[in-house]
């Protein structure tokens, strides 16, 4: 039985310098380090739809540009005009998507009647007829209503839209009275 327990102190003595020895080699400060690698995913959802340039949308309400006739002393002889984007810079653009059938619709404004728009005076009481073209000859005419077909490849393409104002739309009237005379026609942009 001695010898069994000389034995046994042995190995226990024998293991002893060994754990000693082994926490002798750790570093005094016992900090665990590693790192972890992983995915992000990200993505974005470009839709289908159209955008129109040289707008105005600060206001609430989508200003897209101006149909301005300039200033005359009457309406004896053609007046024609083209609209600018609302940045006064060049004419309103549309780019649609690829694959979409964009339409442009305009209304008859705010005083049309029939086929003919109208300016009004600030005090609402004198009219001055006026047309819209989708063509910068003056040939296609935009009744109330009426719809232009846009491209849609991805690019800008200008809002085809010219005005005229023509002596024989005014009847016997071609020097109403002096002032500003204003419209509102709302276009709306489908695809």
């Amino acid at each position: 039985m001695r010898i069994v327990m000389k034995k046994n102190k042995l190995l226990l003595s024998a293991l002893t310098a060994a754990l000693l020895s082994s926490a002798a080699m750790q570093p005094v400060s016992a900090a665990a380090t590693g790192s972890l690698t992983g995915e992000i995913g990200v993505q974005v959802i470009i839709g289908s739809a159209c955008t129109v340039g040289n707008g105005d949308g600060s206001t609430g309400t989508n200003k897209w540009g101006t149909l301005d006739f300039g200033t005359y002393a009457d309406l004896k002889y053609t007046i024609d005009g083209s609209v600018t984007g609302a940045d006064g810079t060049g004419a309103v653009t549309v780019t649609c998507s690829a694959g979409l059938s964009p339409t442009l619709t305009l209304d008859g404004g705010l005083y049309g009647n029939g086929t003919v728009r109208s300016v009004s005076s600030d005090s609402g009481t004198t009219r001055v007829p006026y047309r819209l073209y989708s063509d910068s000859s003056r040939t296609t005419e935009i009744e109330a209503g009426d719809t232009i077909s846009l491209t849609a490849d991805g690019t800008a393409q200008n809002i085809p839209i010219y005005g005229r104002i023509l002596p024989s739309d005014q009847g016997v009237n071609t020097s109403p009275a002096a002032g500003t005379y204003v419209d509102t026609v709302i276009a709306t942009l489908a695809w």
